[in-house]
């Protein structure tokens, strides 16, 4: 009883512990155990009934850290660990950025999650707000001779390292994803990205009118995902127009470059495209029939 007694006045403000044990002393002669404690608690909450004042009122600083390392084969390895707030609104990100993307999409879970990070970086560099280096925008740079880059064979200088395939700086000179430095047999710069072969601000507008998203046959994938494709690629001579452009999600980007299928021009202006055989003999033209075109009046 007695130590009922001492744990109840302990937690009674010190103003008041000398009428409060004295109460509970005289109360706890016809009383037992929990009685007191319940007599004791009701005199903290008329006491005190706000609690003890927490230690600290400031929130607390999120734990945040990561680590972006490349390693000697060419490869990046990221780690790090961070709060649930933010954990929960990347889960999401990625979760509706590593949704499969048709019934060819035969990627892995993991595959796809890589891509989505990959395509999260890329909505990041398009953003407005992006905060820039030395005045520019961020951006990489990638070195290909002109002959690399037009048999897709060799190799490509990726920023001041790194290495990439000519038939990798191909699919990004498309849309210049990356900016490619084309070089002569004397390494000397044929071309850095000139206004003729780049998607201006106007045609990626008319891109986005026209293909809705990315045009290949069965994708979901709206505009702010997708990058433009020359159908003839500006190295051998396409031109930047809208007749020469497809807007793709960067994994059919890479479909189109690497198998069978081939995309063109119809003769109402939209893009088709062509199975590999293995998929149909008869090469039957396909379409996306889930974005819906604009109205004519629009």
């Amino acid at each position: 009883m007695i130590d009922t007694i001492v744990e109840a006045v302990s937690r009674i403000p010190a103003t008041h512990r000398d009428t409060a044990e004295h109460d509970l002393l005289t109360f706890a002669a016809d009383a037992g155990h929990k009685q007191v404690a319940a007599l004791g608690a009701r005199i903290l909450a008329h006491l005190d009934p706000d609690g003890v004042e927490p230690d600290d009122t400031e929130p607390t600083i999120p734990a945040r850290e990561l680590s972006l390392r490349r390693k000697r084969t060419g490869t990046w390895e990221l780690s790090g660990r961070f709060d649930d707030e933010t954990g929960t609104r990347a889960s999401a990100l990625l979760d509706a950025l590593a949704e499969r993307r048709g019934a060819d999409d035969l990627r892995s879970p993991q595959e796809r999650y890589g891509d989505a990070f990959s395509d999260a970086v890329d909505l990041a560099l398009n953003s407005p707000e992006l905060p820039t280096q030395a005045g520019e925008r961020a951006h990489v740079m990638v070195a290909v001779s002109l002959t690399d880059l037009q048999s897709g064979l060799g190799t490509a200088t990726l920023g001041d390292t790194g290495l990439i395939t000519a038939a990798e700086a191909r699919l990004h000179a498309c849309d210049c994803k990356l900016i490619p430095a084309v070089l002569g047999s004397a390494s000397e710069p044929l071309d850095l990205g000139r206004a003729r072969r780049l998607i201006s601000p106007g045609l990626r507008r008319a891109l986005f009118l026209r293909d809705r998203g990315c045009a290949f046959p069965g994708c979901h994938r709206p505009p702010r995902h997708c990058q433009g494709h020359h159908i003839r690629h500006w190295a051998e001579g396409g031109p930047t127009e809208l007749a020469n452009l497809v807007l793709l999600c960067g994994h059919h980007h890479r479909l189109l470059h690497r198998s069978g299928w081939q995309v063109r021009i119809a003769t109402d202006g939209h893009p088709e495209f062509l199975p590999p055989r293995f998929l149909d003999k008869r090469r039957k033209p396909r379409r996306n029939n889930i974005h819906q075109p604009l109205p004519f009046a629009a």
